[in-house]
């Protein structure tokens, strides 16, 4: 069965000058009384926004307004979302969803539906049909916590002829998207399915070889990069994340060519960032922006990856022989030092956290270690070096994004343990670990 998830963080649009949940749903009502449907999504959005969190009665308030106002498919991902909560609903007769109700995915929900319907009617069997509560639940953790001293396996799944590229979680739906290079789409995985199902494709997205996704989780934006092997060109792909729509692509300018775009970030300002390793240049795409810019030329061999510190003016940047700290206001990048016990050479990747850097370093020997590096208060210097992971395999690359207090890593199915691959004929399995950074 695929599971569509929800993230409440939307493009924002319209909040209709209400601050406050309760006045925004009564706006929203109002609103729909009088037909003006498109006011009642952007005013039924802004009561989830700022309500409380995954509230039942706001989010089936969204997806009335989501069918009326002309956007079915996402209706229908927010109905999903409710279903997997346990809450029954009116949607197999309101007519508000009528045009929700003619998309493929509608009668498998539908049969979910009867059944949260059935189990919830008076007299119902409790012991056969139990029904979750349907009061507000608390937003979804990171991740559940696990032990320091060894990974925790947090996701399994099997597919076949599949490069990956590109990893992401997102929390909010506990689920993970997969970039799929040579594929050229994203696949996603729920964590309690080890079925990994087609998410966006290049016939939709128009992407090139997937080389980097990201997700801004403040304002609920899918990143994308992609590249044209033969001819150089690249092009940054903005999606929604709550369905998986192409909304816009910001291809690189013939002057900024040829490219090989291999990682991404996002500043807490919302600007994105993208590595390339052909032209050694940082490119960002400002908020608001309508094109790629060069932020910065690198004097640095191998640029392999790329993260947003706290600041939205600085990031940091691994090559082949260290990292380096860019400031991206002065356009200026410096060479982050260390202790002589500590080497920052031949770090695949690198991510942030606190005011760390987390990476993936590639050993003389082929294998792969986790480190931590805690760096001093301006960001220019590492203090101290710890190991978190020693026994990652050693494949062809290993991606690593960290989510709250907690690295994920991924590997194909020889993990820690040395097991071999166990998914179908023609299959390659993929592991994900946790491991607890504090």
């Amino acid at each position: 069965m695929i599971v569509a998830f929800l993230v409440l963080l939307l493009q924002s649009p319209r909040d209709g000058g209400c601050t406050e949940w309760r006045d925004c749903r009564q706006q929203a009502l109002a609103a729909a009384d009088s037909g003006a449907y498109e006011t009642f999504h952007d005013l039924a959005w802004r009561a989830v926004q700022t309500g409380p969190p995954n509230d039942p009665a706001l989010m089936y308030l969204l997806a009335r307004a989501q069918a009326l106002s002309g956007r079915p498919h996402d209706a229908l991902v927010m109905l999903r979302r409710l279903a997997d909560m346990g809450v029954p609903s009116d949607a197999d007769s309101n007519q508000d969803f009528v045009r929700t109700r003619e998309l493929p995915g509608w009668p498998e929900l539908s049969a979910r539906l009867d059944r949260l319907v059935r189990a919830d009617a008076p007299g119902a069997d409790p012991a056969a049909a139990p029904t979750p509560p349907i009061a507000p639940t608390p937003a979804v953790a990171p991740l559940p916590p696990s032990p320091a001293a060894s990974p925790a396996e947090a996701l399994r799944f099997s597919t076949g002829d599949f490069s990956l590229s590109g990893l992401a979680y997102d929390a909010v739906s506990d689920r993970f998207l997969f970039g799929d290079r040579l594929g050229r789409k994203l696949i996603v995985v729920g964590t309690n399915s080890n079925h990994a199902v087609d998410f966006v494709r290049a016939d939709s997205a128009g992407f090139h070889d997937i080389s980097a996704i990201e997700i801004d989780t403040r304002r609920g934006d899918l990143w994308v990069a992609s590249t044209a092997p033969g001819d150089g060109a690249g092009t940054l792909h903005k999606l929604q994340l709550v369905s998986g729509r192409p909304l816009k692509s910001f291809p690189a300018a013939a002057d900024l060519q040829p490219v090989a775009f291999v990682d991404l970030a996002v500043t807490p300002a919302g600007a994105v960032l993208v590595l390339d390793s052909a032209g050694q240049q940082v490119l960002v795409l400002r908020p608001g922006g309508s094109s790629l810019e060069r932020v910065i030329r690198l004097d640095a061999e191998g640029p392999a990856s790329l993260a947003a510190g706290a600041d939205d003016a600085i990031a940091y940047v691994a090559y082949r022989d260290g990292v380096s700290r860019i400031d991206l206001r002065a356009r200026t990048a410096t060479r982050v030092t260390a202790p002589s016990s500590i080497s920052l050479a031949h770090l695949e990747r690198i991510r942030w956290s606190g005011h760390a850097l987390i990476g993936v370093q590639v050993e003389d020997d082929g294998s792969r270690r986790i480190i931590r590096l805690d760096l001093n208060a301006s960001g220019r210097a590492v203090t101290k070096g710890a190991t978190v992971e020693r026994s990652v395999p050693a494949t062809a690359q290993t991606f690593a994004i960290v989510s709250g207090d907690e690295l994920v890593y991924l590997t194909d199915g020889s993990g820690p343990g040395g097991h071999p691959p166990g998914g179908a004929a023609g299959a390659t399995e993929f592991v994900a670990y946790r491991v607890r950074l504090r």
